[in-house]
C-alpha cells in the first residue's frame, strides 16, 4: 500500500464535495440533488450538463445544485466527471450517478463514511439486484455512487478518460495501488435503465456494447492487468448491512 505521507491529502481536513454527471436526465435529477445535499458530509453539490437536450440543467439549479455545462457534448461520462473533478479544489469527490432511483442521503452518508473515517480509500454503494446482491459485491465495479479522494482520480491520465470505462479505469488505480475498498448494497436503491431510457430493443443493444468495451479493456486487447482483480479482491472489505443505510 502507498505510503500515507506520499498522498497529497495527507493531514489536510476532508472536504467532500459531490460530481453528478447528467445527460438528460431531467426525470431523475432532482431528487438525486436534494439526496446529495442531504448527506451531512457534503460542501456542495455540482451537476454536470453533458449536452442535454432536455431541462437537466435548469431542473438541478432550481434544486440547489451548481451546474457546470458542456454545451455541445455528444455525451461523455468520463469528461463530464472531470469538469466537475476540475471545477472544485475539493479534497474527496462522491461520484453520484443522475439516474438513480431510492437513493437517500442516508445512503450517501454510509458510504462516505469509511473513507473518512480511515478505514479504505475508496468506498462504494451497489444497486439492490436482489438475491444477486452477494454475486454484485464481489464483482469489479461499475457503481457511479462511490467516494475517492480527489489525487485518486488525478491518477487517472487524461489519454484514459473514455466513456463509461472511467470506473474501470479508477478501479485499476485503487487495485494497482494496493488499496482499501469498502462496499455494500444501497438497499431499494436502482436505476433508470438503458431500456427505459432508449426503449428495450436499443437498451438492450447498447447494454451489450458496454460490457463488450469494458471486456475489451483486459489485456491481451486492453490494458488492465488480469491480476488487478485479485489485487482489488485483496483490499476489498463487504459490508452486509451498511449502518445509516436505511432511513
Amino acid at each position: 500500500m502507498s505510503d500515507e505521507r506520499d498522498r497529497p491529502d495527507a493531514g489536510a481536513p476532508a472536504v467532500v464535495d459531490v460530481v453528478m454527471p447528467a445527460r438528460n436526465e431531467a426525470t431523475t435529477v432532482a431528487d438525486n440533488v436534494a439526496a446529495a445535499m442531504g448527506c451531512r458530509h457534503v460542501r456542495r453539490v455540482i451537476v454536470v450538463d453533458d449536452g442535454s437536450t432536455d431541462d437537466t440543467a435548469r431542473i438541478a439549479e432550481q434544486a440547489g445544485a451548481r451546474v457546470v455545462g458542456r454545451p455541445g457534448s455528444t455525451g461523455s461520462k468520463a469528461h463530464a466527471m472531470d469538469a466537475g473533478v476540475q471545477s472544485t479544489d475539493a479534497t474527496h469527490i462522491l461520484f453520484v450517478d443522475a439516474d438513480c432511483t431510492g437513493l437517500t442521503s442516508a445512503h450517501l452518508d454510509a458510504i462516505c463514511e469509511p473513507v473518512l473515517d480511515g478505514r479504505a480509500e475508496m468506498s462504494l454503494g451497489a444497486f439492490d439486484y436482489g438475491w444477486l446482491n452477494w454475486l454484485v459485491l464481489v464483482l469489479p465495479p461499475l457503481s457511479g455512487e462511490r467516494i475517492i479522494p480527489r489525487w485518486v482520480w488525478d491518477r487517472i491520465p487524461a489519454t484514459k478518460h473514455a466513456g463509461y470505462t472511467i470506473e474501470t479505469r479508477i478501479n485499476e488505480v485503487i487495485a494497482e495501488g494496493r488499496l482499501r475498498t469498502h462496499a455494500h448494497t444501497m438497499q431499494g436503491v436502482s436505476h433508470r435503465t438503458k431500456r427505459v431510457k432508449f426503449g428495450v430493443v436499443d437498451g438492450l443493444r447498447r447494454t451489450a456494447r458496454m460490457y463488450v468495451d469494458l471486456l475489451s479493456m483486459l489485456k491481451p486487447v486492453g490494458d488492465i492487468r488480469w491480476r488487478t482483480y485479485w489485487y482489488y479482491l485483496r483490499g476489498l472489505t463487504i459490508v452486509r448491512s451498511a449502518p445509516g443505510a436505511e432511513e
